[in-house]
C-alpha cells in the first residue's frame, strides 16, 4: 500500500477488525450475538476511519461522513427456530 503511515494504521485495524469477525463465524473464538454484532460496528468505524485518512492523504477535499452510512445498521436475517433451516422449509 502505498501510503502515509496513519493510513497504513488505520488498515491494519480494519484487518484485525475484519479478521475477529471471522474467527466468531468459523467458530475459533466464542461469542454471542450482541458481541457478533458489536465486530461489525467496530468494522464499519474503522472502514470509515480508513475513508477518512485515506482521503487525507491523497489530498481530496470535503468530508465523509461515516455516521450516515453507519446509521443504516446491520442487516441480518430472521432468527430460524430450532432444527428449521432455510434450505429445509419443514
Amino acid at each position: 500500500m502505498l501510503a502515509d503511515h496513519p493510513v497504513i494504521e488505520v488498515a491494519h485495524t480494519v484487518q484485525e477488525a475484519t479478521a475477529a469477525i471471522g474467527w466468531q463465524a468459523r467458530g475459533v473464538v466464542e461469542g454471542t450475538l450482541a458481541e457478533w454484532r458489536a465486530l461489525h460496528v467496530t468494522v464499519f468505524e474503522t472502514i470509515n476511519r480508513f475513508h477518512e485518512r485515506a482521503r487525507e492523504d491523497l489530498g481530496v477535499s470535503g468530508s465523509f461522513d461515516g455516521r450516515q452510512h453507519s446509521a443504516r445498521g446491520l442487516l441480518l436475517p430472521k432468527p430460524q427456530p430450532e432444527g428449521e433451516s432455510e434450505r429445509d422449509p419443514a
